[in-house]
């Protein structure tokens, strides 16, 4: 577990130095509603698993673990096809509720998220796929979780990377364009829950792609995009957080029961 600790104080020291002007937002009143923190922060992760994979490993681990993040593995359906279905999810709840309701749906607010109104849908895809999914999962699935797995089954490596992954976001809490500042009690309760279930998804979809970071960047960098559309749906959040939950519990008792082997590679 020391390798684990050493990633997670290198993550946080990283993230919480970005995130700084939303814990004292008086000492920097320009910067504690700006977006730009948020997103430099949520590359900790990344830096501090490229940077102990090249300490423990040398160059030969740190080229494999870049590897890892940009070139599919075989099956290419967990690359192509796995992480489209958080969108697919959002866009057939949405329109079977439009047509329920009567309600006319600009399908292209699915690109547009409230914190960066103004962004392009392909900047905005760039932003989400290869800096907020590379930036989280080269570090929580590429380097934290097969280090884990080496030593707990997979709902208990799911369990102590939920733990480090919420403490990590708590600065988060404080920034008042985030999703989380708004939380009461049950909604950080349900937060918590989806995060958990949102992890053993992850472990398993590592798992499945034999380990790939990229699958799992790009299965985080669209889900991302499925909570934070912009669509005039009431409850859109709401089903798909319940959906993620749904599967991670299903997806959890197949582990319990030794059903699903763990099939990841570093």
């Amino acid at each position: 577990m020391y390798s684990i600790g050493r990633f997670y104080l290198l993550a946080c020291a990283f993230s919480w130095a970005c995130w700084f002007p939303y814990i004292r937002p008086l000492w920097f009143p320009g910067w504690s509603l700006s977006a730009v923190p948020h997103y430099l922060g949520l590359a900790g992760p990344m830096l501090a698993g490229l940077y102990l994979t090249w300490r423990e490993r040398g160059q030969a681990g740190l080229q494999k673990l870049v590897q890892r993040m940009v070139i599919p593995r075989r099956p290419l359906f967990y690359e192509l096809v796995v992480p489209l279905l958080p969108l697919g999810l959002v866009l057939g709840v949405a329109w079977v509720s439009a047509r329920w309701q009567g309600i006319a749906v600009d399908w292209m607010a699915i690109w547009r998220t409230s914190e960066l109104p103004a962004i392009k849908p392909f900047p905005y895809l760039l932003l989400t796929l290869g800096w907020v999914g590379l930036g989280e999962e080269t570090g929580w699935r590429g380097y934290a979780l097969p280090r884990l797995l080496n030593q707990h089954t997979a709902l208990g490596a799911s369990g102590w990377l939920t733990l480090g992954w919420a403490v990590w976001h708590w600065p988060l809490f404080l920034y008042a364009r985030s999703g989380f500042s708004r939380l009461d009690g049950a909604g950080l309760a349900g937060w918590l829950v989806s995060l958990w279930c949102g992890s053993i998804l992850f472990t398993f979809l590592f798992s499945r792609s034999r380990g790939s970071i990229l699958a799992c960047a790009l299965f985080h960098g669209l889900m991302d995009v499925a909570f934070m559309a912009n669509l005039p749906i009431p409850g859109l959040q709401t089903v798909v957080g319940a959906t993620v939950t749904v599967a991670g519990l299903v997806v959890s008792g197949l582990y319990a029961v030794g059903r699903l082997p763990v099939r990841g590679s570093e």
